[in-house]
């Protein structure tokens, strides 16, 4: 990862308020939204789309100071931005570097597994990586969370608000989702505001085998002008 400004490439879906620009290559996951739920190459050729492999296979999304990067694009150094000496920590997260791997090798894979997953907050101003945000499903999870994790060089910036309402932009307008959860510890003052600033209504407490934190409360983001309802988003993949 270099210390250049980002701008917004081909392939890559801007941002902006109220919807976002769908210049992206086709991907699986809108593939599914189209109905094509095992699509894949052929289908879509024969929907008239060019599949070349040339083609970006992840999207990127851009807002006013950020790109998020999916971990998994070959372009993007996860290694460099997340598990080198001299990386950034994480906010409220040990400093144990195994485990890390761990996390982010299961966070690249998330995104091969289900066509989505977690992105690499991106500064564009300097190239630096400031978090992880995006949808996350792993096995056992009651339903689609939208997670945020910031780096300690992101914090009291607005970012993870920002990105956020990126992804947010992106799954209700691109991806075609109904609903998305946020997970938030009761105690974790922060992240129930930054819930309730995207929008995000509280529902029950919830309880799962794997579950990252005890006291959990399910906060349920919709559609701008659609009512919260607990129900599963369509256009998942997995």
């Amino acid at each position: 990862m270099t210390s250049r400004q980002f701008a917004a490439p081909l392939g890559t879906a801007v941002c902006a308020a109220p919807g976002l620009t769908e210049n992206y290559a086709v991907s699986s996951i809108l593939l599914h939204r189209m109905g094509e739920k095992d699509a894949g190459r052929p289908a879509a050729r024969a929907m008239g789309y060019d599949m070349k492999d040339a083609q970006r296979r992840y999207p990127r999304l851009v807002s006013k100071r950020l790109m998020l990067i999916s971990p998994a694009d070959p372009e993007f150094d996860a290694q460099a931005a997340f598990l080198a000496p001299d990386s950034p920590r994480f906010i409220n997260v040990a400093d144990d570097a195994d485990s890390l791997w761990w996390s982010i090798a299961t966070i690249i894979g998330h995104w091969h597994l289900h066509g989505y997953g977690l992105f690499a907050v991106v500064e564009r101003s300097t190239g630096s990586t400031v978090g992880l945000v995006g949808p996350w499903f792993p096995k056992g999870w009651p339903e689609p969370e939208l997670s945020w994790h910031l780096m300690e060089t992101g914090e009291g910036k607005g970012y993870a608000s920002e990105a956020v309402q990126c992804v947010l932009d992106w799954l209700f307008n691109a991806a075609g989702w109904d609903t998305i959860v946020s997970y938030v510890p009761e105690e974790n003052t922060a992240s129930i505001a930054l819930a309730r600033r995207a929008g995000a209504q509280p529902e029950r407490l919830v309880s799962f085998p794997l579950q990252p934190a005890p006291g959990l409360r399910c906060w349920r983001h919709s559609p701008p002008g659609r009512s919260s309802s607990p129900h599963h988003a369509r256009g998942l993949l997995h």
